[in-house]
């Protein structure tokens, strides 16, 4: 069994993606040893944050680089719709009634500049 320290914590953080489990795993300990010291060291605690927030940055970068190269038209829309990114740009939702009958679309516009 591993003694828990700020070194021992920090090497088992590497690649853990934030998962309080698989660093336990790491240094043979339990989730609860982990989740106590993590209680109990604020510092490493944000430290976890960091690793489990990069993880969500690599899985996004994923997405985004296969929407750009598949050049998916609903999908590079849902990622302008949904990211802080594209709402910063003024990218938003347009409701519009299709005459079609296939119900309503979601079209992406630039938003209009409020003078």
């Amino acid at each position: 069994m591993t003694r828990i320290n700020q070194k021992v914590f920090k090497l088992a953080l590497i690649d853990s993606g934030g998962n309080q489990s698989t660093i336990a795993k790491k240094l043979e300990v339990t989730r609860g040893a982990i989740s106590l010291y993590l209680q109990r060291n604020p510092k490493m605690k944000a430290l976890l944050n960091i690793e489990a927030e990069r993880i969500i940055d690599v899985a996004e970068n994923v997405i985004d680089h296969e929407i750009v190269k598949k050049r998916d038209v609903d999908s590079s829309k849902w990622k302008l719709l949904h990211s802080k990114r594209g709402k910063a740009r003024g990218y938003g939702p347009k409701t519009e009634l299709a005459h079609s009958g296939d119900g309503l679309k979601i079209i992406i516009e630039k938003a209009k500049e409020i003078k």
